[in-house]
């Protein structure tokens, strides 16, 4: 039983982020329809229970937002169209509303997407990345990189380090 409750809780924060990403509020209206869903998941669960309370809330959620957003639409066919007619309104407070308000309905089945002229289809095949003036100097720098230079910088910091310990023993102890 405890398994199954945690469960539960697991799919109401993952029903909480899918309205969240949705933009629902108030917050009054998120938990009213996390509130809502999630009891409407448990009826459904009751009926499947192989299936586990995330993947029946997520599906059932799912399945009624994309009815709410083809009826909005007016054609199933639009739900994407719909869907970025609802993100771009800022009516976040009408998410999964029964009755929408006409003008905003009217408002969604109005809405045109229509590609910029800056968008374009580009081939996903990788292209080697031109550093330009950086790969030059960084080409430049080890040419002239050698293992002299270290070793003096290293005798030369192994030198100070032993002089200064000279001086903490003789002077500190």
């Amino acid at each position: 039983m405890e398994k199954l409750s945690a469960g539960w809780d697991a799919a109401c924060l993952r029903l909480e982020d899918f309205l969240r990403a949705h933009n629902v509020e108030p917050r009054e209206r998120l938990l009213a329809l996390t509130l809502a869903l999630l009891g409407e998941a448990k009826s459904l669960h009751a009926t499947t229970p192989d299936v586990s309370p995330i993947a029946c809330t997520m599906a059932h959620v799912t399945q009624v937002s994309d009815a709410w957003f083809a009826a909005l639409a007016g054609d199933p066919e639009r739900i994407a169209r719909a869907k970025v007619a609802y993100f771009s309104s800022g009516r976040n407070d009408l998410f999964l509303d029964p009755s929408p308000p006409p003008e905003f309905v009217a408002a969604i089945r109005g809405a045109a997407i229509e590609a910029g002229p800056t968008l374009e289809f580009q081939s996903l095949l990788r292209k080697e990345v031109d550093y330009g003036a950086m790969e030059e100097i960084a080409r430049e720098t080890w040419d002239q990189f050698s293992w002299g230079h270290v070793l003096r910088a290293f005798l030369l910091w192994m030198a100070i380090f032993f002089a200064a310990w000279a001086a903490y023993v003789r002077f500190f102890r």
